[in-house]
């Protein structure tokens, strides 16, 4: 029998981009509609008020924007947002939180890279989902709550928001502006956004006590195949202008996804072109 079958699930984040198409991926019957009142996370008062749920998927938080933010910024999101959907977890008695975390290894010292390798936040951004990790870990150990941390390396798809190099082409399409990519030939790890979806289905069939999972496809791509792969698809040419920065340049980040796949048998199904055009295709619907 499938155990979500009934249960309850809180998808926090739900307006934006990895937490919609989360919630939009379940059935309507199961999922518990907060939206009703946009609710703040860094206040527990309005956190505690919130529907009871059998399954928390946090999602929200502060994410790193293309302009400068204040370094509180991220914290008093990602970190004491944590704690407040911690404590709804243990006040309310859920059964399971997955928390949707993400990449933490820096500069990385190996690749692929797997859970074991150094952790080196290298922003405030990065820091601060960490941190909030670290208040998962804490909770399970102290009040045996189930926890299943994930982090995706590079999560695209449809109406993502611009900020990232995927995004930004898109954007770049539409309005012919011009994009600078720096270190054309860094390889990253991109995994499409329906791939992550079946990831958490999978992982909530699961009884995990407390599990950190990194989630990419195991393949990576360079920015400069990224571009060519788009203007394939698009048949038309980019404006681009490449830069090259060696104090940021990082030549490979790719996930060792060996532990999740034997954990759950998930396998990412879409490649990267493949996603790369279901992620054009609103632009010509």
């Amino acid at each position: 029998m499938d155990y979500l079958s009934g249960k309850k699930i809180f998808v926090t984040g739900s307006t934006g981009f990895i937490g919609s198409h989360i919630e939009n991926g379940f059935s309507k019957s199961l999922v518990i509609n907060n939206k009703t009142k946009r609710v703040d996370l860094r206040n527990k008062h309005d956190v505690l008020k919130l529907r009871k749920a059998d399954i928390v998927i946090h999602t929200a938080g502060a994410i790193p924007k293309p302009f400068p933010q204040e370094i509180s910024h991220y914290f008093e999101n990602n970190v004491l947002g944590m704690l407040n959907i911690l404590e709804y977890c243990v006040k309310k008695d859920v059964e399971k939180l997955v928390y949707v975390s993400t990449y933490i290894y820096g500069n990385p010292e190996y690749c692929p890279i797997d859970e074991k390798h150094p952790i080196n936040p290298h922003t405030a951004y990065t820091e601060s989902k960490y941190l909030a990790e670290r208040l998962c870990k804490f909770y399970n150990e102290k009040y045996g709550l189930k926890i299943t941390i994930l982090r995706p390396f590079g999560i695209f798809g449809r109406f993502q928001k611009t900020g990232l190099l995927i995004p930004n082409l898109i954007d770049a399409l539409k309005t012919n502006k011009k994009v600078i990519v720096t270190n054309k030939n860094s390889k990253r790890d991109y995994l499409y956004i329906d791939d992550f979806v079946s990831l958490v289905k999978k992982v909530l069939q699961n009884n995990y006590k407390f599990e950190i999972f990194n989630v990419g496809t195991g393949r990576s791509h360079s920015f400069e195949e990224v571009v060519k792969i788009i203007e394939k698809i698009s048949k038309k040419k980019l404006n681009i202008s490449y830069d090259i920065d060696k104090k940021t340049f990082i030549p490979e980040i790719r996930a060792d996804i060996t532990k999740i796949t034997n954990a759950t048998k998930w396998i990412p199904m879409t490649q990267l072109e493949d996603g790369l055009r279901s992620t054009l295709q609103p632009l010509s619907s």
